[in-house]
């Protein structure tokens, strides 16, 4: 099997360049096209996830996802979410790696099968890092007017967190 899976992206590739050599496509000078295209589009998004990072950063140091964690405590507490589940809550739309970060503190802490590991598993596995990728594509695409992207987006995503802590509550 490991045999086939290493010939696998070879054989796409010589798939690819034998297809447009058949077709006449000169496939260097569009290869080096699409390279000059990826490159400005990661030029284009490097001012927006810098400014992400830095943001996420600022965040953490302060201690500000501390303070917000300890005031939603005793309200989210009430509608059924852990406590313990906050931080990741709150960090998640924001940031991957702040939010993997929190999870494996989480995860040391309580255990992979504890209620609380099963809840942030969910939760990691299936939410996104909703505000870095709207950055992303907005970034990438130079659009001015997010309108509604960002709160549906949003709404969206605790939503299905809320889901996925009741979803473990139930099995």
């Amino acid at each position: 099997m490991s045999f086939i899976s290493n010939l696998a992206i070879p054989a796409v590739i010589l798939i690819i360049v034998l297809s447009g050599f058949i077709k006449g496509i000169p496939v260097f000078d569009v290869f080096l096209e699409g390279a000059k295209e990826g490159a400005m589009s990661a030029f284009n998004v490097l001012p927006v996830m810098v400014g992400i990072i830095a943001a996420v950063s600022i965040l953490n140091a302060s201690g500000l996802i501390t303070i917000l964690s300890n005031l939603l405590t005793k309200p989210l507490s009430l509608i059924g979410i852990p406590p313990e589940t906050i931080p990741v809550l709150l960090v998640r739309p924001f940031s991957g790696s702040a939010s993997l970060g929190l999870f494996s503190q989480q995860i040391k802490a309580y255990g992979p099968d504890s209620y609380i590991g099963r809840v942030l598993s969910t939760i990691m596995g299936s939410s996104e890092t909703v505000l870095y990728t709207l950055a992303i594509y907005f970034g990438a695409t130079n659009a001015k007017d997010t309108r509604h992207a960002i709160p549906a987006s949003l709404i969206s995503s605790y939503l299905g967190m809320i889901a996925a802590i009741y979803i473990c509550k139930v099995l």
